[in-house]
């Protein structure tokens, strides 16, 4: 990589960890942290999603009751404000990110019209 790309790539780095989106990331990952029901939430939707991933590979189902505990967890997240506030911080972060990759993209596509 030459010494140009690395210096850019560094600017944008520090330009995204010192973005309000990535902060409120970083704040929302600390309610996390603190919030044990959120924590316990998002341990047993992990499972769960998890467990479901694994038989599908192998071409089993959840049981009914599973897949109704997956349901109420999930249920149980999207209601839990801890859980809903950091996967806002998420999509608003991510949205950044989309956005970032598409002017990387629309600028090699701009040189290439060069």
């Amino acid at each position: 990589m030459s010494k140009e790309v690395f210096e850019k790539a560094m600017a944008l780095g520090v330009s995204i960890v010192e973005s309000e989106e990535f902060k409120e990331i970083q704040k929302r990952e600390d309610d996390i942290i603190k919030d044990a029901n959120a924590q316990v939430l998002l341990k047993r939707f992990h499972e769960l999603q998890n467990k479901q991933r694994e038989m599908t590979k192998k071409g089993e189902f959840m049981t009914d009751e599973e897949v109704i505990e997956l349901e109420k967890t999930q249920l149980k997240m999207v209601e839990n404000k801890t859980v809903k506030s950091f996967s806002a911080a998420q999509e608003k972060f991510q949205a950044m990110m989309n956005q970032v990759m598409k002017i990387i993209r629309d600028a090699g596509v701009q040189k290439n019209k060069e």
